[in-house]
């Protein structure tokens, strides 16, 4: 039933309108009051307004004007009775429709009739864009969190996304989310609007524990829960109201939270409106949103776990490992010193039976003392405890000592072992013993592996990046290529390696199957510490082989700059400080070529210090597009030094007079703090790099 209000103060014309709606359902409601059909409308008490151009209290037009506003956001059509030969046009400007006098009664009923068709229209209409908006809104809401959900393994951070996507979308008053971290650790996160009552407190807890028996009725609940085992996260928005128990009469939806089959928790959210359908769909699909993104955050919460118990168990058995080495060591020293005492005949005359027994001990307890000596280096690689010392030099020297110590060797077995060196090998930084292990390694390998009458051959030449095979690196990760690179490579025409059996040569622990292997026996360690020691040269090593036609290892070594050496050695203090939990400064200098007044060069000449140096401190001064640079290390570093050698460059940049703004030095400098920023050496240098390019952008 549709009302309509008449504002006249001639009972004839109601009477006449009122006859015209008399067979109609619609009610006529009649004043001249104009504070109070402004109330009506501003109210949306009435669907239309009839005005009679001849009333005189209130003044129609003026009533109109204050009316029209109102009128059109209420949707309140306005229909004017005026005389036949009216001159009120601006009357009719604020009607939506008019009849003349006399009034034909008809024509009335028509022009009412079709002015709220009309206003129903819109109605319906408005109401549709309204709900396809809230709909659109909702959606829009789904994506976002959806996406922020996607973004999280955090199980706190997807319940509060998950809630923070049901407020946006249905902007409750209230809601609780009780969660089951573990049986030890259970939480009632309560997001409201106003503060909350102790006693409605003490009833979300109860509803809490009510919801969740309720949940698993007729089975067994996963935990037994009472109140005092529950722990309350609250976010109020504005504290100065409060909610009470009345809240719990407001509409209501709920919801379980689970992870796959298993229970997490449970949602319930409070609104005084009542919700829609489209509210219950959208909060259900939130509700099972939040699953998925929750069971990826167990699973990695369950692997980080895993890999933390597995971290620790490494480092018990390197530990393990190098405390028994150690161990073993001192009474095998002890054993092999009185082993050669004893055939020295020190000890008395040795008998040609004892003398065989004696060499026979001797020869285990070196064995030994091999194996002890790869389980130190082992571990001691693994931990970031191995030492190297990088100096330039040729790779020819540490490789023609090796095939001088084991010559006699291989002519003991009828072997060929020949050294093709290149002559105009370039140098680099190695660690010359480290590098003498490796080729020990594997000219040792290759001996053992290859029958009377064969051939090893040692060779060393210069390459390019382009000429690495690198579908032969095997288990390299994380790779950084070197423009140019030694190769050194051992090959031999013994038993060969089977392909299956070739990506397994590297790996601890491991001895290739075969019969002449059973006789040679091993710990299976050298390669694996080969590997590791030349990738820490920030080279590689590979091996191609063929069953029964020989096998070649060979390993490549980057040609490095000082820079480069001072990478390696910055990524060494990293592996460090990973290992002992310390922080290291990295301090970056940028100065043109030519500059007049040289900040770098007086740093070189001790004339300006800036850094207090210790032995741990590695600095480098290099060259590069034009520019001198200063890069300095400085292990256990914290905040508090980066921030005082700050204020140090920047006093020391200006001269000692008293116009402060005379500049003596023209430099960009930066400083980072591993493990704040950062990954690794180079990770580093390239954010100290475009701190400086930012500081360059800042000065432009």
């Amino acid at each position: 039933m549709s009302k309509i209000l008449f504002v006249s103060d001639d009972e004839t014309k109601k009477n006449i309108i009122s006859k015209a709606l008399a067979k109609s359902t619609n009610a006529l409601l009649s004043t001249t009051d104009e504070q109070a059909v402004i109330n009506y409308v501003e109210k949306g008490q009435i669907d239309m307004i009839i005005v009679d151009e001849d009333t005189k209290e209130p003044d129609v037009l003026i009533l109109c004007k204050k009316l029209h506003s109102a009128a059109i956001k209420a949707n309140v059509a306005i229909l004017a009775v005026v005389n036949q030969n009216t001159d009120n046009t601006e009357l009719l400007k604020f009607a939506n429709v008019y009849v003349t006098k006399p009034i034909n009664e008809k024509i009335l009923t028509s022009c009412i009739n079709g002015s709220l068709k009309l206003k129903k229209a819109i109605d319906t209409l408005s109401m549709n864009n309204n709900e396809l908006a809230k709909s659109l809104y909702q959606l829009d809401v789904l994506y976002n969190t959806s996406t922020q959900l996607a973004g999280s393994l955090d199980k706190q951070k997807l319940i509060n996304i998950m809630i923070d996507g049901l407020e946006k979308s249905l902007s409750f008053s209230l809601s609780y989310v009780l969660v089951f971290n573990d049986e030890h650790n259970i939480d009632l996160i309560i997001n409201s609007l106003y503060g909350i009552s102790p006693r409605l407190e003490h009833s979300l807890k109860l509803r809490a524990i009510l919801s969740y028996r309720a949940l698993f009725d007729k089975k067994r609940i996963p935990y037994d829960l009472n109140v005092n085992d529950i722990k309350v996260i609250k976010n109020i928005k504005q504290p100065i109201e409060e909610y009470d128990l009345n809240i719990l009469k407001f509409d209501n939806l709920f919801a379980p939270i689970n992870i796959g089959e298993k229970f997490f928790g449970l949602i319930e959210v409070f609104r005084e409106n009542d919700y829609s359908q489209e509210d219950t769909t959208c909060f259900q699909t939130l509700a099972r949103q939040v699953s998925l993104p929750l069971e990826n955050a167990s699973l990695y919460e369950e692997i980080k776990n895993t890999n933390t118990k597995l971290e620790k168990l490494e480092r018990l058995k390197s530990e393990f490992i190098s405390i028994v080495s150690h161990e073993l060591r001192t009474p095998l020293t002890a054993i092999k010193n009185s082993l050669e005492i004893c055939l020295s005949g020190k000890a008395g005359e040795v008998s040609s039976i004892t003398d065989k027994f004696l060499n026979m001990a001797k020869r285990n307890v070196t064995r030994l003392s091999g194996i002890i000596n790869d389980l130190l280096d082992l571990s001691k690689v693994e931990a970031g405890k191995m030492d190297f010392k990088f100096e330039k030099t040729s790779i020819n020297t540490p490789v023609e000592f090796i095939k001088n110590t084991f010559e006699n060797v291989a002519k003991d077995k009828k072997i060929d072992l020949i050294f093709e060196k290149e002559e105009n090998i370039a140098q680099t930084y190695i660690d010359t013993q480290r590098i003498e292990q490796v080729v020990s390694n594997l000219v040792s390998n290759a001996i053992k592996f290859t029958n009377e009458n064969g051939k090893i051959i040692i060779k060393t030449e210069n390459i390019t990046e382009k000429d690495i095979d690198k579908s032969l690196l095997i288990g390299a990760e994380n790779i950084t290529f070197y423009p140019n690179y030694i190769k050194v490579s051992v090959k031999d025409s013994g038993i060969g390696i089977a392909p299956e059996d070739q990506k397994k040569v590297f790996d601890q622990f491991q001895q290739i199957e075969n019969s002449l292997n059973r006789q040679t026996g091993g710990t299976g360690l050298g390669l694996p510490i080969a590997k590791q020691l030349i990738e820490a040269h920030k080279g590689f090593i590979w091996v191609e082989s063929e069953l029964n036609r020989g096998t070649t290892f060979s390993f490549v070594i980057p040609v490095l700059t000082e820079k480069d050496k001072f990478l390696i050695d910055f990524d060494k203090d990293i592996a460090k400080a990973k290992t002992c939990g310390h922080t290291i400064l990295f301090l970056l200098v940028e100065e043109d070529k030519n500059t007049q007044s040289s900040f770098i060069k007086d740093i070189k000449e001790d004339k300006i210090s800036i850094i207090r140096k210790t032995a741990n401190t590695k600095e480098i001064y290099y060259e590069e597009n034009g520019k001198n640079y200063l890069a300095i290390t400085m292990p256990e570093a914290d905040k508090f030094a980066q921030s005082f050698i700050e204020k140090k460059i920047d006093s020391t940049l200006y001269c000692e007079e008293e116009n402060t703004d005379s500049k003596k030095y023209d430099i960009l400098y930066s400083t980072v703090l591993f493990p704040d920023k950062g990954k690794d050496a180079r990770d580093l240098m390239e954010i100290a790099k475009d701190s400086l390019k930012s500081k360059v952008e800042a000065v432009l």
